[in-house]
């Protein structure tokens, strides 16, 4: 029968007391749909990326960028407001944890991706950021993804 060491394991501790209750404030907040739906329609949307070839075959890399401009810029989001709950900081907050709205951010890139591919795109990887700015909120994906097209039928469609 093997003996443990005593330095081995952390070893038993007591305590004095256990709190009768403990509490926690929680802050929740969420996004209107309608209202951010209008937002992320009215976006700027640049893009930019390109097909390569990786280990036989066809893979999209590209970054897409959705710009949510403040109203002075010529966009919807409100300007710089007294209530800390519009200003663009605390959206950029809201947009980052809200997850209807990253996947509305998502499939406008992967549209954006598959129109510059050229070719519908097989699951793809994206990597989302969002950060407030001066001229507004702005959100970056980054999407790589293989074309479904095979690398045969591309190369004798060029």
């Amino acid at each position: 029968m093997q003996t443990r060491s005593l330095g081995s394991s952390p070893g038993l501790v007591k305590i004095r007391s256990v709190p009768l209750v403990q509490r926690r404030v929680v802050e929740l907040c969420t996004a209107h749909e309608g209202r951010f739906r209008d937002l992320l329609d009215a976006a700027d949307v640049m893009s930019e990326g390109q097909v390569s070839i990786e280990d036989g075959a066809l893979v999209y890399h590209g970054t897409t960028s959705v710009l949510l401009l403040r109203r002075s810029h010529g966009g919807l989001l409100p300007d710089p407001d007294p209530d800390p709950d519009l200003d663009v900081d605390a959206l950029a907050i809201v947009l980052r944890g809200d997850p209807h709205l990253r996947l509305r951010a998502l499939r406008i890139a992967h549209r954006e991706a598959t129109a510059r591919a050229g070719s519908p795109l097989g699951s793809a990887r994206a990597d989302l950021r969002v950060d407030a700015g001066a001229l507004g909120v702005i959100i970056s994906i980054e999407m790589s993804a293989p074309l479904r097209r095979p690398l045969v039928a591309a190369v004798g469609a060029r």
